[in-house]
């Protein structure tokens, strides 16, 4: 698809609105516990599933109302006038204690690690991606406090704000500002800490040198902070307006929002044109990490095939990660999983380029992602358990630092 357009500059965009209130949310139950169950009244900010593994932040109704339906990989709520829970004190403390009280307010902390250097990524994800502006634009001082709170867990000894040349992205506190080439995938954190330190980052390690947090990612703990309520709402971009949405909002009821009639053969996509997947239906909610929302008519998206590789090479010359994306997905379209790990599959950043430059029309991201998935499961990987009983007891009390 060499006609489309890998640009990331945003031009003029509108202020962060929020999205009118649906009827219905369906929150997404991933790497969730639940601690309630079908018929229960909950009020709004009210802690519904605590997060498996020690990173996973805990999920709350943004909505009060009663749930109809309790499944494996989503929660639904029908949404009523009921009140909300009061707001919680913020932790005054740092470190560790700050870590687990963020977890338990909804905020997702996988990357808030003591690190030497914290890099601000403010460049868009994806074509088409434009929050980061009018939060960058309008909520300098929520940031700011996100940016002073996230320092406490971390403790940098420098930081850098990395943004797209040309947007209007601008420096704020003492962060370095980097600026990079505005076309993707030059956004993907792979790059940025390739931008600002030189270096790259090994393939299947976390980086020690830095860590990265998005625009995204500082306002979220910013909200948190000044608002003393769980982390309920996600910024997203829909059809070119930038919305604040409640998590589990269903993607047919933003669709409408943005003025689209989707029409069969179109797909919802959850994220960007690249990278993102598409929704199993409509029903399905918006995650607290959904950055976007992409609505493809059948007419205008890449229709994948499966022919096989013409062995032309252009996903090779493409490939900002410098691999064969043509022989990995050979060998995950045979189940040669563990050969794939001969042509690097891990230093992959799947950003999705093989595959809109791919000659036969293969759908090469789809197989990288699932000989990694295969290949995660032979070495033993499995997602991270609910916490026990006791634990359970214990974190769903109040939010405490």
């Amino acid at each position: 698809m060499s006609d489309f357009n890998f640009s990331l500059l945003c031009g003029e965009t509108g202020p962060l609105t929020t999205a009118s209130r649906p009827d219905m949310l369906r929150l997404p139950m991933e790497g969730m516990t639940p601690v309630l169950a079908v018929g229960e009244q909950v009020l709004a900010g009210a802690r519904v599933a605590v997060g498996n593994g020690p990173d996973k932040g805990d999920l709350h109704a943004p909505l009060a109302g009663t749930i109809l339906e309790l499944e494996p990989h989503s929660m639904l709520i029908e949404a009523d006038a009921g009140g909300r829970t009061e707001p919680v004190s913020p932790c005054a403390e740092g470190g560790e204690p700050l870590r687990r009280w963020l977890k338990s307010m909804g905020v997702d902390v996988g990357l808030m690690y003591k690190a030497p250097t914290l890099i601000i990524n403010a460049v868009p994800p994806e074509p088409g991606i434009s929050v980061y502006e009018p939060l960058l634009r309008d909520y300098r001082k929520t940031l700011q406090l996100g940016l002073d709170t996230v320092q406490k867990v971390v403790e940098p000894g420098r930081m850098f704000l990395v943004a797209a040349k040309g947007n209007q992205s601008t420096a704020f506190a003492n962060c370095t500002v980097v600026h990079v080439t505005p076309v993707y995938p030059n956004g993907l954190d792979p790059l940025v800490f390739k931008a600002v330190l030189k270096e790259e980052v090994l393939p299947g390690s976390r980086p020690d040198k830095a860590t990265i947090l998005s625009v995204k990612d500082l306002y979220a703990v910013g909200r948190v902070m000044e608002t003393g309520r769980p982390v309920t709402e996600t910024p997203m971009t829909i059809g070119g307006q930038n919305l604040l949405v409640r998590v589990g909002t269903p993607v047919g009821f933003l669709a409408v929002e943005a003025g689209a009639r989707l029409q069969p053969g179109d797909r919802a996509v959850l994220g960007g044109p690249l990278r993102g997947l598409a929704a199993v239906n409509l029903e399905q909610g918006v995650d607290k990490d959904t950055s976007g929302l992409t609505l493809m008519r059948q007419d205008a998206s890449l229709e994948t095939t499966d022919n096989f590789c013409l062995g032309c090479g252009a996903c090779e010359r493409h490939c900002p990660a410098r691999i064969m994306p043509g022989m990995i997905s050979r060998c995950a379209e045979f189940k040669q999983f563990q050969r794939a790990e001969a042509y690097h599959i891990h230093s992959c950043m799947e950003c999705g380029l093989c595959g809109y430059w791919c000659t036969a029309r293969r759908p090469l991201l789809q197989y990288i992602r699932l000989a990694k998935y295969e290949l995660a499961l032979l070495a033993g990987a499995h997602a991270p358990t609910g916490p026990t009983d006791e634990e359970l007891k214990e974190r769903t009390g109040d939010s405490q630092c």
